[in-house]
């Protein structure tokens, strides 16, 4: 009890005896250009937490923001302090109020800072030096349509980007009911403009806005210091404001059908190529319907409806949906599998079936047939040979031979019971069930066993699609040799081949001419896009290699 008293004693004795919070700024008047150190510190007791500063984004740009801690034991008297340091920049012209601030149970002092103009001279020099440009394809877009923005920062050699995160420029931030796909950065680049050259840096994303009205675009920033005329000037840059209309659901689309807005629409089909030339009863296959809708998310595509006729089923899968960026445009793909069974003999015809979707560019309803396909399904062979084994049963019995020919002679004739006959007949049909049985699963899972091998052949056989005709094919090819030899998902080589000018040239031509956006016609050289492709392999694995040796010598304890 004495030690518990002591310790009570010892801790009110190195209470501090005072606590105060002091404000300054350290000046008073500043030009517009110019910044300005704000310091708060606490004396005498540790703050409970940390003090909210977010009422000076109204008026000052926060370039930076540190804090430090101290405390000392001093004449049995305990002390400790905390000191925030912040750098401000002014967002205008005017007598600015810095706000006072909750910290614990004390306010600090509300101070005031004169902001003066600079001359117009200035200010146009300096916004030569760096500057945002932003564009935007389309000011008004349907709900679920995409909308494309490019943003551009340029800055001179007299401009050093500060607060830059290892990716480059800040990421767009989210909208209120609206989806961002991020594009990505592309890599900074020299570029010539009003007798000047500029390091450029790039970033590009898509808007899925979620609701109609009007949305705003997502603004950014970034700081800078320039230096001219023997001193540096620190400034935030602002992206311009944008005000997009985001118009609803038109009413000449049709309101029984899902809305898909996009501007074109590619739908592939393997029914045509699928061999049902042998169906019987109890068979099954397996059909892939693939739809890519240029600017509209993969989630927003709807499955297509088809009206199975009587003697079919039907089992569908889980879709595959996926969004690519081919050159500056976003696919999304939705593919489906339907396994189909067929339970009755003759011919049948799986109808013809479309999509409904909405052009944003021409403004008017769009219609993609997808043909169907007519077929035969014949019996199972186990199915005859039990109509054969009925046919048996009430037929007369079998003549004796000779019997005739013996008059007078008695001749005993054993008869089968009736019931004996039935059971023969049943077991009999039932083995030859089971054979047609495991027959059919046998063919059927042979045939399945082609299409995998084939499907694999088609995977490795690089050479063939690389030399199609088909600048589609030249596409798949690229894609898979990259994720084949590095072992990388089909996202990640996209990237790589968006990095490479050869490749990312490619990808915009595939684009140009699959979606009809452009009308130039432009062949893609074969033999160059391998080169590119080797180069592109032989980098990574290079990176890869380098990576090993550092992590061999380098063991962190």
């Amino acid at each position: 009890m004495v030690r518990k008293l002591f310790v009570v004693a010892i801790l009110v004795a190195t209470i501090p005896a005072f606590a105060e919070v002091t404000t300054t700024l350290s000046r008073n008047e500043i030009s517009e250009i110019e910044r300005v150190w704000l310091t708060i510190r606490l004396e005498g007791v540790p703050p409970r937490e940390e003090p909210d500063f977010s009422a000076l984004n109204d008026d000052f740009d926060i370039l930076s923001q540190s804090s430090e801690r101290a405390s000392r034991l001093e004449n049995n008297q305990y002390t400790s302090s905390k000191t925030w340091t912040l750098a401000l920049k002014p967002k205008r012209v005017a007598e600015l109020k810095i706000p006072s601030f909750e910290i614990s149970t004390y306010t600090t002092e509300e101070l005031t800072l004169n902001v003066i103009p600079v001359s117009d001279e200035l200010k146009e020099k300096l916004d030569q030096e760096v500057f945002w440009i932003t564009k935007v394809d389309r000011q008004e877009q349907y709900v679920h349509g995409g909308i494309h923005v490019v943003r551009k920062l340029y800055y001179s050699n007299n401009v050093i980007l500060a607060r830059m995160s290892r990716r480059g420029l800040p990421a767009p931030t989210d909208i209120d009911n609206a989806h961002i796909v991020d594009l990505g950065i592309q890599s900074p680049d020299w570029v010539p403009r009003n007798g000047r050259t500029y390091r450029v840096h790039t970033q590009e994303f898509v808007i899925f806005a979620e609701k109609s009205g009007s949305l705003s675009l997502p603004r950014t920033s970034v700081t800078v210091n320039i230096t001219f005329d023997n001193r540096s000037v620190a400034r935030v840059v602002h992206t311009d404001s944008h005000e997009l209309t985001i118009l609803p659901r038109p009413e000449e689309y049709p309101a029984d059908v899902p809305w898909l807005p996009a501007t074109n629409v590619v739908i592939t089909d393997d029914l045509g190529q699928l061999d049902l030339s042998d169906l019987v009863v109890g068979d099954s296959f397996s059909r892939l319907i693939t739809i890519e809708a240029l600017e509209s998310f993969s989630t927003g595509i709807p499955q297509i409806e088809v009206e199975l006729p009587e003697g079919m089923r039907s089992y569908p899968t889980t879709p595959d949906f996926r969004n690519e960026i081919l050159g500056n445009k976003i696919i999304g793909s939705r593919t489906d599998e339907q396994a189909y069974v067929v339970t009755q003999t003759g011919e049948l015809q799986i109808p013809d079936a479309e999509l409904v979707w909405w052009n944003t560019n021409t403004k008017q309803v769009e219609r993609s047939i997808i043909p169907g396909r007519t077929f035969f399904v014949g019996a199972a062979s186990g199915t005859n040979a039990a109509t054969n084994n009925n046919s048996i049963e009430g037929s007369t019995p079998p003549r004796v031979q000779g019997a005739s020919s013996l008059e007078g002679t008695e001749v005993i004739v054993h008869k089968i019971p009736r019931y004996m006959i039935v059971l023969v007949i049943a077991a009999i049909a039932s083995w030859i069930i089971m054979i047609g049985v495991v027959g059919v699963r046998a063919m059927t899972q042979d045939r399945r066993h082609k299409r995998a091998i084939t499907k694999s052949d088609e995977d490795v056989n690089l050479e063939t699609l690389l030399k199609s005709n088909s600048n589609r094919d030249v596409k798949e090819g690229m894609l898979r040799w990259l994720t084949g030899k590095l072992n990388i998902s089909r996202v990640a080589a996209i990237l790589l081949l968006q990095e490479h000018p050869t490749t990312h040239a490619a990808l915009r031509t595939v684009n140009d001419q699959q979606y009809g956006t452009s009308s130039e016609r432009s062949e893609l050289d074969r033999n160059k896009i391998k080169r590119a492709l080797r180069e592109i392999e032989r980098e990574v694995q290079q990176k890869r290699a380098h990576t090993t040796t550092f992590w061999q010598f380098y063991q962190p304890t």
